[in-house]
C-alpha cells in the first residue's frame, strides 16, 4: 500500500526537533511505501527553514490558512495515497506502528485504525474508545480496562484512514474550530454508514498531549471549546427523540450545578454553542440526509462500551 504520514505543526520546531526523527525512521523500516508530510499551519518561527535544511527527506505542505486540524482536508485532497496517517508534532512513535495499523485494512469495511496512545510516563492515554451517553450528554471515553487488546474503536484523534473515504466524508468538519471534537464527528458519521474502526495495541505511539493547543488555548479556554463542541456535535448529529429530550430537560441543572461549585466552563460553552445554530441547523439538515439516505445504525446503538 501507499501510505503518506501527515504531521499537524504550528510554531512547533522543537517538538519536530524531539520528535519528527521516530517518524522518519517508521516510515523507513515499514514494508509499505510511506511519505513523510509535514502540514505547517502558518508558523511564524522557523519550523519551515528547519524542515528544509535539518530533514530534507520530508515533504512540506504549507496550509493556506491554519484551520487547525481541518488543514488536512485541503492536503488529502492532493494525494493519491491508499491510507493516510494523521499525527500531532507532539508525538513519538515506536519504528513498527505502521504495518501494525495497516493490517487491518485487508478488511474493506474498515476505514480507521487506532494506535495504542501511550503518555510518557506510561500511562495509558487512548486508543479504544467508545462514546457515553449520560445525563443528557454525550462522553468520549477510554476502554483502559482492554487497553491490552485489540478489537473495535469508535472514537480516534491520531491513526490511519482509508483516503478516498475521508474526503467523501467531507474530512474535518470546520464547524468546530479553532478545535475539539471534530475527529469524535468523522467517526460517528463514518460508523452510523457501517464503517468499522479497530484498535491496535501492539501499534504504539508516546504523546505530549496537547502541547500545541495548551500552548495557544490555556486550560480554561481548552475545557470551554470542549463543551462548545461537545453540544455542537450533539445538535448536529444526534436523531433520537428521547436522547434529546434527556439533553433539553438535563442540560440546565447540569449548568447551574457546575456553576455553583466554580465550574463556569459547561455554561460559558453552551452561549458560545447558541451562537453557532444558524450554522449548526444547517451542517445539522445535511448530516440528517446523509444519515436517512445511508445509515445503517441508530444512535443508540453507536453508543456505549464495546462488545467484541
Amino acid at each position: 500500500m501507499k501510505i503518506d504520514l501527515l504531521i499537524l505543526n504550528y510554531n512547533g520546531k522543537d517538538l519536530m526537533r524531539a520528535y519528527l526523527p521516530s517518524i522518519i525512521n517508521a516510515a523507513e523500516t515499514s514494508s509499505h511505501e510511506c511519505t513523510v508530510i509535514v502540514v505547517d499551519n502558518q508558523s511564524v518561527d522557523d519550523s519551515v527553514d528547519i524542515l528544509k535544511h535539518e530533514f530534507p527527506q520530508v515533504e512540506i505542505y504549507i496550509a493556506k490558512e491554519n484551520k487547525v486540524l481541518c488543514s488536512y482536508n485541503e492536503v488529502v485532497e492532493t494525494l493519491d495515497s491508499d491510507l493516510v496517517i494523521f499525527l500531532n508534532n507532539d508525538i513519538k512513535v515506536e519504528p513498527d506502528f505502521i504495518d501494525h495499523l495497516v493490517g487491518h485494512f485487508t478488511d474493506s469495511d474498515v476505514l480507521f485504525a487506532a494506535p495504542r496512545l501511550l503518555n510518557f510516563d506510561g500511562t495509558y492515554n487512548g486508543g479504544r474508545s467508545y462514546l457515553k451517553f449520560q445525563y443528557g450528554a454525550i462522553k468520549v471515553e477510554v476502554d483502559k480496562d482492554r487497553a491490552e487488546e485489540d478489537g473495535q474503536t469508535k472514537a480516534i484523534s491520531c491513526g490511519a484512514f482509508r483516503r478516498t473515504v475521508f474526503l467523501d466524508l467531507g474530512g474535518f468538519d470546520d464547524l468546530y474550530l479553532p478545535g475539539i471534537w471534530e475527529d469524535v464527528d468523522l467517526c460517528y458519521r463514518a460508523l452510523s454508514f457501517g464503517w468499522k474502526g479497530v484498535y491496535e495495541p501492539r501499534s504504539i505511539m508516546w504523546h505530549d498531549e496537547s502541547t500545541t493547543f495548551h500552548r495557544e488555548y490555556g486550560k480554561k479556554r481548552k475545557m470551554r471549546l470542549a463543551h462548545r463542541n461537545m453540544f455542537l456535535f450533539f445538535w448536529k448529529n444526534i436523531t433520537d427523540k428521547k436522547m434529546f429530550l434527556e439533553h433539553i430537560l438535563l442540560t440546565p441543572p447540569r449548568m447551574i450545578i457546575k456553576y455553583f461549585t466554580g465550574a463556569t466552563e459547561i455554561l460559558e460553552g453552551f452561549l458560545l454553542a447558541l451562537k453557532e445554530i444558524p450554522k449548526v441547523v444547517a451542517k445539522r439538515k445535511e448530516a440528517l440526509g446523509q444519515r436517512k439516505k445511508s445509515g445503517k445504525f441508530s444512535d443508540r446503538e453507536l453508543l456505549g462500551k464495546i462488545s467484541d
